[in-house]
């Protein structure tokens, strides 16, 4: 009894860590299709079109948002240069989502 004791707690546990850590997951190897930047006053802010990865928001659209100028400036730089290179990217999916937009935290340049 006390086996099934210790192997429902350690399923609850495993539970609770996983909800815990969100329902963000590593992405990896993605070509861009495409990146937008808007014309608009958040600078911190663009798209990344993932034509080969359909996410839980309803679409390919990736969403990056920063804390600052420079951090926004350098994920857009490393995602232009994998598109231009025809390299792929990896990224951090958050789990959430701005419309039809999964945000992502991080990015990186992968071949």
């Amino acid at each position: 009894m006390k086996i099934f004791g210790y192997l429902a707690l350690t399923i609850l546990m495993v539970t609770f860590n996983s909800s815990a850590l969100g329902a963000g997951a590593d992405v990896q190897g993605q070509t861009v299709g495409y990146v937008y930047q808007f014309n608009s006053s958040d600078s911190t802010m663009f798209d990344v079109h993932v034509p080969t990865r359909t996410h839980e928001c309803g679409s390919s659209l990736y969403r990056s948002t920063s804390t600052s100028d420079a951090i926004a400036d350098r994920k857009f730089a490393l995602i232009l240069a994998a598109f231009t290179s025809n390299k792929k990217i990896s990224f951090r999916e958050t789990g959430v989502c701005d419309g039809n937009r999964m945000k992502i935290s991080w990015v990186r340049i992968t071949n």
